[in-house]
Order: structure tokens, then sequence, then C-alpha cells
């Protein structure tokens, strides 16, 4: 199975393509409710305005090798970003006021999961 997400200018789109079938899920921004990213299991998902469940949008296998974690976190978390940043349709000094803020709170959420182990 061929998979493809594309973060458009009005909507999120999960394109998927097997043998027989191809099939493609919209997620236009006017009706996204919620984005929320889980690190612990590297997925985005997205709450609609008219569903009641989260559906994930994007995931990435957890790697293996421990020192390829933080880089799996860095991809989530650019996607994550992406799909923000375009469902709020910010200017660009918005975007880095954000960026700055996401990347100061996750710092903050390592160094809270370093101390618990």
């Amino acid at each position: 199975m061929n998979k493809h997400t594309v973060i458009g200018k009005h909507a999120l789109v999960l394109h998927a393509r097997g043998e027989k079938e191809i099939a493609a899920q919209f997620f236009v921004y006017d009706f996204i409710r919620e984005v929320r990213v889980d690190l612990e299991n590297l997925e985005v998902k997205v709450l609609m305005n008219y569903d009641a469940a989260y559906f994930r949008v994007f995931q990435i296998n957890k790697p293996e090798d421990a020192s390829k974690i933080e880089e799996a976190e860095k991809e989530i978390l650019g996607f994550y970003n992406g799909l923000v940043n375009a469902s709020m349709k910010l200017t660009q000094e918005e975007k880095t006021h954000l960026q700055k803020q996401q990347k100061e709170a996750m710092q903050k959420m390592k160094a809270a999961q370093e101390k618990t182990k």
C-alpha cells in the first residue's frame, strides 16, 4: 500500500493506493477543532467539529535505535507544526512566535520525563 499525506492551503489530505483501490480523506481546516501530538507513540491526531473521536493522521514507527528517537520526535513535531500553522493561516511573525513557544514547552516536557526516569 502506498500512502501520502499532503498539507494543503485549505485541507489536510490523506491519500492511499492499494492494488485495486485508491482512497483520499480530506480534513478541511475550518472544521478542525483540535490537533494533538503524542510523542510517546510518535503520532498526530485531529479532532473535527463533527466527530466525537480523534483520527490519527500521521505516525512514525518508533525507532529501535535510541539515538534516532530525537530525530523521529523532530519529524513528528515538524508535521504537527505544519498542520497547526496551515490550519490557523498564521502570518510568518505569528508562526515564529508559536514555534518558539512550542520549542520551550517541548524542552520542559523532556526535562520532566528525564526526572521521572
